[in-house]
């Protein structure tokens, strides 16, 4: 797994982002989002205003722990 692009967002859209789960599958504008009780949780993009898919809660952990990793690293660049 890893993160292939991540934009910074606005509001509680925390960012957006492209993500390689293996050789054979890359989800595109996942979203990086703070939920109504303060949590951090990745969201498959949206399709006429329904999510194009689901993920489990541990897979949703995992993306999301690779997705602050990345725009940590994304941030501190900026940085230079």
């Amino acid at each position: 797994m890893r993160i292939l692009d991540i934009r910074r967002g606005a509001g509680n859209e925390i960012a957006t982002f492209d993500i390689e789960l293996s050789p054979h599958l890359r989800m595109f504008n996942m979203i990086l989002r703070r939920t109504e009780d303060g949590r951090v949780r990745s969201f498959p993009p949206k399709v006429k205003g329904k999510h194009c898919a689901s993920l489990h809660p541990a897979l949703a952990e995992q993306i999301t722990a690779a997705a602050k990793v990345a725009l940590a690293g994304a941030r501190s660049h900026d940085h230079r």
